[in-house]
């Protein structure tokens, strides 16, 4: 038997298309993973058998069942959050303290989330979560 092939063409070649297609669906996948990321901000949130009281100047802002707040025992607006922020900072590189949010286990998360995003615009490093000691039932 006489094996005739066109000229050019060898027997060891490979076709490259299925791989090139396995790619490119890798390409599209890795695109399209990157684009759902999930965005958050990292605060530690210790166990209540390791609170410990705090010494020193501390500002606490009470995050309230509803949705408000009070700084330091004075109910402030949503809006007057960030001033009153901006000024605590302030003092606090004259005296330095600390910043501890009380909120209530009922509260909005959306709104904890925007005090803790407040409290490091405008320069806040550490923002102190109170707890309340663990009931053993």
């Amino acid at each position: 038997m006489i094996n005739i092939r066109a000229r050019g063409e060898r027997e060891d070649s490979s076709d490259l298309t299925s791989l090139i297609d396995v790619v490119f669906i890798l390409l599209i996948f890795f695109i399209l993973a990157a684009s759902f990321a999930v965005h958050s901000i990292d605060f530690d949130l210790p166990p209540a058998k390791t609170s410990k009281a705090l010494a020193g100047h501390v500002v606490e802002i009470r995050l309230n069942k509803d949705g408000s707040f009070l700084c330091d025992g004075i109910p402030t607006k949503k809006e007057e959050l960030d001033e009153r922020l901006a000024s605590v900072i302030i003092q606090f590189k004259a005296r330095p303290g600390q910043i501890v949010l009380m909120a209530d286990p009922q509260a909005p998360a959306g709104e904890m989330i925007y005090l803790v995003d407040a409290v490091r615009q405008h320069g806040g490093e550490k923002l102190h979560v109170a707890t309340s000691p663990r009931v053993e039932k």
